[in-house]
């Protein structure tokens, strides 16, 4: 059918090359084209094409399975709050009732709380970190326990106080307060008060929740 198409125009401008010189030369630039197009092997463009449209498909898929796996290990939490105390869960032996803020519930689902912390307080407080005590091995009496606590349900843990970090008051206006900035790492943070007399306290926290290495 297309080589009927071309000798139909080649006999087309035949008749008329003596009645119009500048149609027949405009009809052959077109018969070569026409041809030129016909016949050029467009493989290698076709090809070019193939390999870009792969290029960014593996591209996409790539940052998308790179986003979702950062997604899947880390769960960053920001937090800004203002917040009265409580009493504690649990007594500790020979004390008063403690007052406590959980900034950071306790997690026990193999991941801590990475990440830092910024604190205004009503009154002088400490802060503690809790850790998840699970020893793997049974601890005996020459070597002794860390300081740790039963909570309710079960579950042991052990506290790292940071009195010495945070615990230097400053006075304002006639009363003593606390304030601060630290960076830490554990199960929980808590604001808390020894003496047992309520407070309040501001916090600001950006932390990552991490996978613990096993």
């Amino acid at each position: 059918m297309q080589h009927d198409f071309y000798y139909a125009l080649i006999s087309i401008v035949q008749r008329k090359l003596l009645f119009n010189v500048p149609l027949v030369l405009l009809s052959l630039l077109l018969i070569s084209i026409v041809f030129s197009l016909s016949y050029t092997d467009k493989s290698h463009i076709r090809l070019l094409f193939e390999r870009t449209n792969a290029q960014i498909s593996m591209n996409s898929t790539g940052t998308g399975a790179s986003q979702d796996q950062t997604a899947s290990e880390e769960e960053v939490l920001i937090i800004q709050n203002t917040s009265m105390s409580a009493p504690a869960p649990v007594r500790h032996p020979g004390q008063p009732l403690h007052e406590v803020v959980f900034a950071l519930p306790l997690r026990d689902d193999g991941k801590i709380w990475s990440g830092k912390v910024s604190f205004t307080a009503s009154k002088p407080i400490e802060a503690e970190l809790l850790h998840i005590y699970s020893p793997q091995q049974t601890i005996d009496e020459k070597h002794g326990e860390p300081y740790h606590a039963v909570l309710p349900g079960n579950r042991s843990i052990a506290i790292s106080h940071l009195r010495d970090i945070i615990d230097v008051p400053i006075e304002i206006n006639g009363t003593g307060i606390s304030s601060g900035s630290f960076e830490f790492a554990g199960s929980a943070l808590v604001f808390h008060k020894t003496s047992g007399e309520p407070f309040t306290v501001t916090y600001t926290v950006n932390v990552v929740a991490r996978e613990i290495n096993k």
